[in-house]
């Protein structure tokens, strides 16, 4: 998983060239929060709300996309653990590119306004979360095709 701040999400076209195609779309639309917005080579949505305690929740990781997760409002926490050392809890979704896993998380990290991070497919990932007090969000996901 990367961690970074908005404005170096740039240098990660390096990764995969439709990362910038995802950015482009990103600074051309304006936040719909009941919409998607496909590009070439992905889409991307807005979502916002109340997150939810660390302990809650499932892991999820995706096979057929890079989540790109921008914090635009607020904040959030995120645990990650390596898809390896967690358990299946809900088998694979093709359709909606995900499989649920339990497990311990090998890392936490609070998420800013104007922060953002990379999930590729061995990033078990758990957003959304708080540790102490819930706090409200307001983010972008860019997904982008492998």
């Amino acid at each position: 998983m990367i961690f970074d701040i908005i404005e170096n999400l740039n240098k990660y076209v390096s990764l995969n060239p439709k990362i910038g195609n995802g950015l482009e779309k990103l600074n051309e639309v304006e936040i719909d929060y009941n919409k998607r917005f496909d590009f070439d080579g992905g889409y991307l949505f807005f979502q916002e709300g109340t997150t939810t305690h660390i302990d809650k929740g499932t892991f999820e990781a995706h096979r057929n996309y890079i989540d790109i997760q921008i914090v635009m409002d607020g904040s959030e926490y995120v645990a990650w653990a390596p898809t390896a050392q967690l358990v299946v809890d809900v088998e694979y979704n093709a359709e909606k590119d995900v499989v649920r896993l339990e497990g311990s998380p090998k890392a936490t990290m609070k998420i800013n306004k104007g922060m953002a991070y990379i999930c590729l497919p061995h990033d078990g990932h758990k957003a959304l979360k708080y540790i102490d007090k819930a706090t409200t969000y307001k983010k972008a996901v860019i997904k982008i095709e492998i």
